[in-house]
């Protein structure tokens, strides 16, 4: 039986100019089931920023294309933050 992800879903970032889906999911990994997440962005103008970090170290960072899938079992804490340059904000979606 897989574990329970907190935050499992689609969780939508969105600032003025920028737009993305955090996702958060039950993956098989290694014969088990892990909580693993992706952000990708949907909206991505110049001057969007999407970035990843886990246990505050950024682990990706791209102005556009998706960050590919992070493992966030335990011993992880991966935190998702869209920066939106032109509007000068930026907009943290959750930690798992």
């Amino acid at each position: 039986m897989p574990a329970s992800a907190a935050n499992e879903g689609d969780h939508w970032i969105r600032t003025a100019d920028c737009t993305a889906d955090q996702e958060i999911q039950q993956r098989l990994v290694n014969g088990a089931w892990h909580d693993e997440q992706e952000l990708n962005p949907t909206v991505a103008p110049p001057g969007c920023e999407f970035v990843l970090t886990d246990n505050g170290g950024r682990i990706s960072d791209t102005w556009g294309a998706g960050s590919g899938w992070w493992p966030d079992g335990p011993g992880h804490t991966i935190c998702a933050t869209v920066y939106d340059y032109n509007a000068q904000s930026a907009v943290s979606g959750v930690c798992n």
